[in-house]
């Protein structure tokens, strides 16, 4: 089980430790990502003591990094730490704590981003990973919400770990949280979540059936990495779309906009050929077959507008606003961030677009004496060819922001601790 310390997987702990027949399968894994400084030191120790006053075996990983990061990039370090668990350990099943508020929060978030099918089923009471292992989400099965286990846990006396972070309103899920905190109830009707659990158990049997459907025609990615999909001509936009999404997400391309796939979808019901880039992997439909070139996409000089809040299907790159707090002013002072991927900067959202590289691009990089040709920086940077014209060229007013694997531009430094800054980042998976 994957405990934090918070009040959800405290109650879950205790919970599975009540169950004798549970109790002596039961091992804890924590995962300290050094994101609050000492607080997420004391989460660890705090864990670890529980775990030895229920005499429960505990394994603490520890991220090589510290500071703030993506959430998504916290997700793939704690994955790899259980991945590493489970080689060692031998487990099969992995529980987590999520909740019926969890299942609502996540529902609105997808949904206000055109989430597909499976998007808007998780997080799923009981999901099959690739690799083999499985993940039980025990209090979504159960259908307990956030209020009932909070006031059991007060009821017991039993402690927890709070998350200062969880307070503030600079994540989306937050925001979206208070919002329900202080009217889901009134606007919605109570016992608003357990109709959410329901509609994404309806979707998830929904997406299943699609999939049972794609593997009955023949749609089966082959040990190749390709997927036939000559079968699908003239077949419905739905089942298409879930073809291409399980094609995709074995391409480490999760949860695309279906907007996304529109050209892909046109051109399978259609039974044309086309090719176009999905987040940065470009996907090739050809012969009735669809595979992913291995070469980089080439975006063009057409200027897109980039939206803050979501990520752009096209090119991978998601623009938003947070805090940059002392901690974080130290991480990027000392150099733990590199710009490859991720950036924190002062300028406007909202004259941000995006394009790909032009002859005669050139800009002045945040720390050099000067302004230089984009070509060359990529040169001296040792960013192989091949890879350039995968990479987004980011403008802000006319004038050359920041390229996925360069420094930021001069003009857009920050000069400390900045409430309402602009964080770009960047998942295009052409530099591995």
């Amino acid at each position: 089980m994957a405990v934090s310390g918070g009040a959800d997987s405290v109650y879950l702990l205790c919970a599975l430790w009540a169950d004798e027949a549970v109790r002596p399968r039961l091992r804890v894994l924590h995962f300290d990502h050094r994101v609050r400084g000492e607080a997420s030191a004391e989460d660890a120790r705090f864990v670890s003591a529980l775990c030895t006053a229920l005499g429960v075996p505990c394994v603490l990983g520890v991220r090589a990094g510290q500071g703030a990061a993506s959430e998504a990039d916290l997700r793939s370090d704690r994955d790899a730490f259980f991945a590493e668990q489970r080689q060692i350990i031998g487990f099969e099943l992995l529980c987590t704590a999520h909740h019926l508020d969890d299942v609502v929060e996540n529902a609105l978030l997808r949904l206000a981003r055109g989430a597909g099918l499976a998007g808007l089923a998780a997080p799923r009471a009981l999901q099959d990973f690739r690799d083999g292992h499985r993940r039980w989400r025990p209090l979504i099965e159960a259908g307990i919400a956030k209020s009932t286990l909070l006031a059991a846990l007060r009821a017991a006396g039993i402690p927890w770990r709070e998350d200062a972070t969880n307070l503030l309103p600079v994540a989306a899920r937050n925001r979206v949280r208070f919002w329900l905190a202080e009217g889901g109830e009134a606007a919605l009707g109570e016992g608003y979540a357990e109709g959410f659990a329901r509609s994404a158990r309806i979707i998830g049997e929904a997406q299943a059936a699609l999939l049972q459907w794609a593997r009955e025609l023949g749609c089966v990615i082959s040990a190749t990495g390709t997927m036939p999909v000559g079968a699908l001509k003239g077949r419905p936009h739905a089942l298409i779309q879930e073809c291409l999404r399980e094609f995709l997400h074995r391409q480490g391309v999760v949860d695309p906009s279906s907007k996304s796939l529109l050209p892909l979808t046109a051109a399978i019901v259609a039974g044309d050929e086309i090719q176009c880039a999905v987040r940065g992997v470009v996907v090739r439909v050809k012969g009735g077959e669809l595979s992913v070139l291995t070469e980089a996409p080439a975006f063009g000089s057409d200027e897109r507008r980039l939206q803050v809040g979501s990520v752009d299907d096209e090119c991978g790159l998601l623009a938003e606003i947070v805090d940059v707090d002392d901690s974080l002013w130290a991480s990027l002072s000392r150099g733990d961030i590199s710009p490859a991927r991720e950036v924190y900067i002062d300028a406007p959202p909202t004259t941000l677009t995006w394009r790909g590289r032009v002859e005669g691009d050139r800009y002045h990089p945040l720390g050099s004496p000067g302004s230089a040709k984009l070509s060359d920086l990529l040169i001296n940077r040792k960013i192989p060819t091949e890879q350039r014209e995968a990479l987004p060229v980011v403008i802000s007013a006319g004038s050359i922001l920041w390229v996925p694997g360069l420094p930021p531009a001069e003009f857009a430094r920050l000069a400390g601790p900045t409430k309402g800054a602009l964080r770009l980042t960047w998942r295009d998976p052409c530099l591995g």
